[in-house]
């Protein structure tokens, strides 16, 4: 799978996302939780009633859905993050408020976040408006 290049392929990566979450189709909803859950690296935006956040495993892979998520082999953080960084124009960031945010966000998805993201590493944000 191509990583993103656009904000365009951002965007629907996270629409994709988004409709998991909101239709609680069993599989789909379980793996996007299990994402958020596991994630270190989030694109973070604001919604009416907080943040909304993004994994980067999944939002850097250009058309990605559950299917081809589970399929890709290759995927990797150290080639997703710098494909986002460079789209959005902006570094990945350690930012205390958008922890807080993070956590909040996992409450109101019903569970409660760990304090580091997989393998004990904190997490970053990219900030999307």
């Amino acid at each position: 799978m191509r990583c993103v290049q656009t904000l365009a392929e951002i965007r629907q990566n996270m629409l994709t996302l988004d409709r998991y979450l909101e239709e609680k189709c069993d599989s789909e909803y379980s793996f996007a939780l299990d994402l958020i859950k596991k994630g270190i690296c989030f694109i973070a935006v604001k919604a009416e009633n907080g943040y909304r956040f993004y994994p980067s495993r999944f939002i850097g892979y250009a058309g990605n859905c559950m299917d081809h998520h589970l399929n890709n082999s290759k995927k990797d953080g150290r080639v997703t993050t710098p494909a986002i960084t460079k789209v959005l124009g902006q570094p990945l960031t350690v930012s205390p408020r958008l922890e807080q945010e993070y956590k909040r966000y996992c409450e109101l998805l019903g569970f409660t976040a760990n304090d580091k993201g997989t393998y004990g590493v904190q997490r970053k944000f990219w900030e999307l408006n």
